[in-house]
């Protein structure tokens, strides 16, 4: 088996989506003045690598702690799409044989590289979010910093909410090919957040039975 850690570093250099809170990792106690390091950490929710949650949208939707773990971990195909210029399209979508309810969509993202936020980030279409419903695509995971078009209204997430579709962003998937993998996806297990960051593992060459 060989592990792909899809997951951003988090620092003070991470890219942060505008208006989102800031990092801050603060040492409370050091060695040797105390007898062990600790630290305080201070992030937002939609932070670096991380699972949205239906409450992102509505106060009445499940948080982050409620998503079952059975959603987050599975087979998937990872679909390279970075030929595509300006958004995922249905069309691009169509040309990709598709064959699990997990799907992780590779795309010019990753070959930007994180160390700025990108505003023309490649995002989804909402097109192309209605065509993965109609396969009956459970999760959704992709390497913008959103699945919606920078400073657009919001039909993507509230689409993939509504059709109890599970949403990962901010994967770092240059080192990733197409193919099959297991999906490992697990949110920190935060009571009432619409969101979390998250460790996200892409297992190739597994041996699984669902």
């Amino acid at each position: 088996m060989k592990f792909y850690d899809v997951s951003l570093l988090l620092d003070s250099s991470t890219p942060i989506y505008p208006n989102n809170p800031l990092f801050y990792l603060n040492r409370v106690n050091s060695i040797p003045k105390d007898t062990s390091n600790v630290s305080s950490l201070q992030m937002g929710s939609h932070f670096g690598t991380h699972i949205d949650a239906p409450r992102h949208f509505d106060n009445n939707a499940i948080s982050i702690d409620q998503i079952p773990p059975d959603r987050l971990v599975g087979k998937c195909n990872v679909l390279d799409l970075t030929l595509e210029e300006e958004a995922v399209t249905e069309d691009s979508l169509r040309n990709k044989n598709i064959t699990e309810d997990m799907l992780v969509l590779k795309t010019k993202n990753s070959i930007y590289g994180y160390s700025n936020f990108n505003e023309n980030f490649i995002y989804i279409s909402d097109d192309a979010a209605k065509y993965i419903k109609s396969l009956g695509v459970r999760f959704v995971a992709t390497d913008g910093y959103s699945v919606k078009k920078f400073r657009t209204p919001d039909f993507v997430h509230k689409y993939f909410f509504e059709n109890d579709i599970v949403i990962a962003e901010g994967l770092n998937l240059i080192d990733v090919s197409e193919g099959e993998y297991l999906l490992i996806a697990l949110p920190l297990k935060i009571k009432d957040a619409d969101a979390s960051p998250a460790r996200i593992i892409l297992v190739k060459d597994f041996l699984y039975e669902k």
